[in-house]
């Protein structure tokens, strides 16, 4: 498996978060904005977030993963950032994008969870100043239900799964994108 080291967003790629986080900036929910300063801070959150997903994006290419992009509108919920497809299965998958040093979790709203839940997260950091991202980890649904922690920091009920939970991002090859390699 292919894994970077780190993987610096530019080019088309950049312009895509860039003109979606612009998009979606008014559309973006309260409830997501934890953070202060209104319609501009959301328009950055989900532009970081944007970024987050394009490294994964970047992953998948480099290892020849059958997948589908997210194409909803940039005002309505998204189902997905990747949907994993081959001629049997399909697995959503959501990128989880923090921004600081003292970001210590990966965090999944328990209504989002139960309403739209997806089967792999894959946990990210991004470097704003170079609009770098490492991959962290990833876990499955399945783990994050069998983890159970729920916590609440004052903006509404997270599921918690700390960074010491995460599985390997080389462990996401042999137990789930192996199955959605594309055909030569």
């Amino acid at each position: 498996m292919i894994i970077r080291e780190k993987y610096t967003i530019t080019g088309a790629l950049y312009e895509e978060a860039v003109s979606y986080a612009g998009k979606s900036r008014a559309f973006t929910s309260n409830r997501h904005d934890f953070h202060p300063g209104g319609l501009s801070n959301k328009e950055k959150k989900m532009f970081e977030g944007k970024l987050g997903e394009k490294a994964v994006k970047i992953l998948l290419t480099d290892n020849q993963i059958s997948f589908i992009e997210d194409q909803s509108s940039f005002d309505e919920r998204d189902e997905f950032d990747f949907l994993l497809v081959n001629e049997n299965e399909q697995l959503k998958v959501d990128v989880k994008t923090r921004t600081e040093d003292f970001h210590i979790r990966t965090l999944e709203m328990v209504e989002q969870a139960e309403t739209h839940p997806k089967d792999i997260y894959i946990s990210v950091r991004l470097y704003r100043e170079s609009n770098t991202v490492i991959i962290l980890g990833w876990f499955s649904y399945k783990d994050m239900i069998r983890k159970g922690r729920i916590e609440n920091q004052g903006y509404l009920d997270n599921y918690v799964m700390y960074d010491s939970d995460l599985r390997p991002t080389a462990d996401l090859e042999k137990l789930v994108l192996n199955r959605f390699k594309k055909e030569e």
